[in-house]
C-alpha cells in the first residue's frame, strides 16, 4: 500500500503539507521541496546528511484494516 505523506511543522502553527501519495520517503521530502519549498524556505531530505531539523518531521499515514491509520515519523535533514 502507498501511504499518504505530509510534512508536519511542530512549532508555530503547526501546520501540515500534504505530499500526496508516494512510493518512498524521499519521493515525498522531493515532492515537498519541488511544490512547498519556496512557501517556507526550506528544502529536506530523509538522507541522514546534514543538520538534522527539529521543528519539521515527515509523516507517513497508512490505512489499516478496519478503518485504522498508522501514522510513522520520519526524520528530516536540511538540504538547504
Amino acid at each position: 500500500m502507498i501511504p499518504h505523506y505530509t510534512i508536519r511543522h511542530l512549532a508555530g502553527a503547526r501546520e501540515e503539507l500534504s505530499c500526496f501519495r508516494q512510493l518512498e520517503d524521499e519521493s515525498a521530502a522531493l515532492y515537498f521541496n519541488i511544490v512547498h519549498g519556496a512557501k517556507v524556505q526550506r528544502r529536506f531530505t530523509t538522507e541522514k546528511s546534514g543538520v538534522p531539523c527539529t521543528d519539521y518531521v515527515l509523516i507517513a499515514r497508512e490505512d489499516g484494516s478496519g478503518g485504522a491509520v498508522r501514522e510513522r515519523a520520519i526524520a528530516l535533514f536540511d538540504a538547504s
